[in-house]
Parts: structure tokens; C-alpha cells; sequence
């Protein structure tokens, strides 16, 4: 009983955040979907849910980590990923390939057992009784929270890309992402001591550098970059 009031609160919780979105969104509520199997009443109803979202995409919020392994197949890196969608209970299954996505859960502190992500994935199968989703392919987003948060939620409190900062009083206009807030702590300091235009060009500078180094971090989980350079 207990149970049941619980996923119903948290269901409630994810259509306040999300279903008024998902209506105009291109990409629906994979929370929605996992719940509307569930809540189906017979099996012709559950066999039109599974019909319905079998090959689109959607979008996956608060799926806690339960299980999570490494391989390899033909050189290229993998993390298999077993999670709990948490209004509906469903198990959604996945398998992580793109370099992008497995340098997402392995920024420190690496993603594990207990942490939770935001993900969007093609339905490849779903079964409603079994309770299990199988997202194939999958992009993972960010790293998330378990469950929604009481009040306002600022997307960049999740998403490292997100920006929150912008400065278009130099020649040059520049978007700050969550990722280097911290080349924005002495804003006033530096553009007293560069101008508006310096500060501008520092900040792309810096900014650029960083993104150098995100993508040789990534082409090193990029077998198919691996084995162009190795040729």
C-alpha cells in the first residue's frame, strides 16, 4: 500500500515537470510511457502502448542505476546499464556505445550503482508485465537526480552544457556553460583589467582550450578515431 502511494506521488511529481512539456516536445516523456503500460488495464491496452512506442524515441529522467557493467566488443568500449524508472517501476535496459554518452558517466565521480541518469533512447521492446523497456540506441544526457525535486529545477543544476552565462558587450559574443563557470567568478576584476573586448577574447580562448580537451578525452572511447589514427 505504502508502495503504491509512493509511485503515485512520484507520478504526480513527473507529470507537474513533465507532461505539460512533452505535449509540444518532439521527443516525449519516456516517464509518461513506462507509466501508461503499467496503468493499462487489459492486454489489448498494453499490447497498443507497447505498439505505440516501439521504435520512436523518448526521453528518460530519474532512472537509478541498478546494475552497471564494462566490456568491450570488436575494440570498442561499452557500459550496460540496468535502471529503475521510478513512477512506473519498470526496469529500463540499455547499453551505452557513444563516446560522448560513456564520457558523460564516466565523469568523476563515475556513475555507478545508486546514481542516476537522464537519457534518450528508441524504444527497441517493451514488456508490461515483465515490467522491462529496452532502449536501443540510447544517448545519455546527464547525470540526474533520483526522483523531482520540490520547486523550481534549472536545467543547468543537471546538464554540465547548460549556460548561465552570457556576455555580449565585446566584439564577440560569448555563452558560458555550467562546465566553466569558474573562468566567470572574477568577471569585474577582468574586464576592468582587459576591457570588454579582452574579456570576450579571454573567455573564448579558455573555453575552446577546454573543448580541445573534452574531445581528446572522448577520442580515446572512439574506436573508429582510434583506428583512423593508427593507420
Amino acid at each position: 500500500m505504502t508502495s503504491c502511494l509512493v509511485s503515485r506521488t512520484v507520478a504526480v511529481a513527473l507529470m507537474l515537470l513533465l507532461g505539460v512539456r512533452s505535449a509540444s516536445a518532439a521527443v516525449k516523456s519516456g516517464n509518461e510511457y513506462a507509466l501508461s503500460l503499467v496503468e493499462a488495464k487489459t492486454p489489448a491496452e498494453r499490447k497498443s502502448g507497447v505498439d505505440e512506442g516501439k521504435g520512436k524515441q523518448f526521453f528518460f529522467r530519474y532512472l537509478a542505476v541498478l546494475e552497471s557493467k564494462k566490456g568491450e566488443a570488436d575494440g570498442a568500449p561499452f557500459i550496460e546499464l540496468k535502471t529503475r524508472e521510478p513512477s512506473s517501476g519498470m526496469v529500463v535496459k540499455f547499453v551505452v556505445r557513444k563516446s560522448i554518452s560513456l564520457s558523460v558517466l564516466q565523469q568523476e565521480p563515475a556513475t555507478g550503482v545508486g546514481d542516476a541518469v537522464a537519457v534518450t533512447g528508441v524504444v527497441e521492446s517493451a514488456d508490461p508485465v515483465a515490467r522491462t523497456i529496452v532502449l536501443n540506441p540510447v544517448i545519455v544526457r546527464y547525470k540526474d537526480i533520483l526522483a523531482p525535486q520540490v520547486g523550481k529545477e534549472m536545467l543547468s543544476e543537471r546538464d554540465s552544457s547548460a549556460v548561465i552565462y552570457s556576455f555580449t558587450g565585446g566584439k564577440q559574443a560569448v555563452n558560458v556553460s555550467r562546465r566553466d563557470a569558474d573562468l566567470i567568478v572574477n568577471e569585474k576584476e577582468m574586464i576592468k583589467k582587459l576591457g570588454k573586448d579582452g574579456w570576450a577574447s579571454y573567455l573564448i580562448a579558455e573555453i575552446a582550450k577546454r573543448d580541445k580537451a573534452a574531445r581528446a578525452e572522448r577520442d580515446k572511447l572512439d574506436i573508429y578515431k582510434k583506428t583512423t589514427e593508427d593507420k
